[in-house]
């Protein structure tokens, strides 16, 4: 900090310099940069250099002094006294010099006393310079590799809008695809949701909870969701009027959302364990699902074949008549299957043995479905915190893989189930789920 003063000519000439606490504070600091002790030291010494020259000023300086601050903003605000640089006469001269000498010698006869670690501050401080300085390069790398980031994801974003580049206009890539492994594909079709179909699914599902549930009434039940409808029907539906009729699948869609919150919420206020209540429903429902799926397509109904083989080739069929079923009755609009290789299929039926161990692998294939009407209301159940949400292509693939491995107990069928934006998109806003895929592994111990 500078202070120019213009001083009258018979009193003082020269610049000045307002030698302040904070400069010997900041020149330290910069100088033994880094380590807590010595920031600790550079208030301590510029507190006792201020204390030291407070006793100097006063004994050199008395306030009718030439030498001494005459305005009145600095003896308001008590401001230090000022050091010339260059004096006008020889005895003025003699007076600083004698004063600064002072201030020195008892600087130099009191700091080591006070801190002897002080020597000691340039080595501890070589190593604080260095961490400074590799903290520095390594905050530099990241904040570097931040702003490349955000640049390659506005250029991706921009390239998307504009359709810039030829891999865009291509057409999407199938998921089961990938690998160049082999699939089967249905056509989309504009199917008709069938209603009556829709609503024994529902009905299903209640009868399904209620088994579970033998201490929860069907009135109370329909109550729950009755009252469930009217509560999240405006929010659920994204609509300006409501009195615009929706349309079978938007219906089928909230109607299903209301069950299964009703599910769910039931199950919290009973204090009911989620896996025990979960594995019984689910045993439930894909009986009762299947059921209903024979009663509009009897070729469903297979005995299970004697040989292990067959038993993987009907599997695979009865998989791809679920899919169409589903499809037929509008529930979604396209299917498609990843068809495991031969060679798999042969190591499933014939397992690697030795003297010492033996393995089994698993058959593992997929089954993609495409424009599922009720992904919004799984979707959003999840989103909620509720683990039970409404799975029928799951439950019916997975009982009628059941229904093909009958009188096996060795045999365990796991699905898994994922959703997918089947249109490329560098923008996380625009992710829009389209298609669920099952990932189907038949298990034998």
């Amino acid at each position: 900090q500078t202070l120019i003063l213009d001083a009258k000519p018979d009193h003082i000439s020269g610049s000045w310099l307002l030698a302040s606490p904070t400069i010997i504070h900041r020149y330290v600091e910069l100088k033994y940069m880094g380590g807590k002790n010595c920031r600790m030291m550079t208030s301590t010494i510029a507190a006792i250099s201020l204390a030291l020259w407070a006793i100097h000023t006063s004994k050199a300086f008395p306030p009718n002094s030439n030498f001494g601050c005459q305005s009145r903003s600095a003896a308001r605000y008590d401001m230090p006294r000022i050091f010339p640089l260059c004096s006008a006469n020889e005895d003025q001269l003699g007076v600083v010099d004698h004063m600064r000498r002072d201030i020195l010698a008892n600087s130099i006869l009191l700091l080591p006393t006070a801190f002897p670690s002080l020597s000691n501050a340039a080595e501890f401080d070589t190593s604080s310079e260095m961490n400074y300085l590799t903290r520095q390069v390594r905050t530099s790398i990241v904040r570097g590799a931040q702003i490349i980031d955000k640049l390659d994801g506005n250029w991706e974003r921009f390239s998307d809008d504009f359709g810039l580049g030829e891999n865009r206009r291509q057409p999407k890539k199938k998921v089961l695809g990938v690998g160049g492994k082999a699939e089967v594909e249905a056509k989309e079709i504009q199917a008709v949701l069938d209603d009556f179909f829709c609503l024994d699914v529902l009905n299903a599902c209640d009868m399904a909870f209620l088994a579970c549930l033998p201490t929860i009434s069907k009135d109370f039940l329909l109550q729950q969701v009755d009252q469930t409808k009217t509560l999240v029907r405006k929010s659920f539906i994204k609509k300006s009027s409501l009195s615009i009729s929706l349309s079978p699948e938007e219906e089928f869609n909230f109607n299903c959302y209301s069950h299964f919150r009703v599910y769910n919420d039931i199950l919290v206020n009973e204090n009911i364990s989620f896996p025990a209540f979960r594995q019984k429903f689910e045993s439930k429902i894909r009986k009762r699902l299947f059921q209903l799926a024979l009663k509009q397509d009897s070729s469903l109904l297979i005995s299970s074949p004697p040989k292990l083989t067959e038993k993987v080739v009907s599997g695979l069929q009865i998989t791809d008549k679920i899919a169409t079923l589903l499809q037929r009755k509008g529930i979604i609009s396209s299917w498609e299957r990843s068809n495991p290789s031969n060679d798999d299929i042969e190591d499933f039926i014939s397992p690697m043995s030795s003297d010492s161990f033996s393995t089994t692998p698993d058959l593992q294939f997929s089954l993609a479905l495409n424009g599922d009407k009720t992904l919004n209301s799984q979707i959003l159940l999840q989103e909620l915190g509720y683990r039970l949400y409404p799975s029928f292509g799951c439950w019916l693939v997975c009982e009628g893989l059941l229904q093909c491995f009958v009188g096996d107990s060795e045999t365990v069928v796991n699905i898994d189930d994922y959703y997918f934006d089947t249109a490329y998109n560098s923008n996380p806003d625009l992710f829009e789920v389209k298609q669920v895929l099952l990932n189907i592994v038949i298990q034998r111990n």
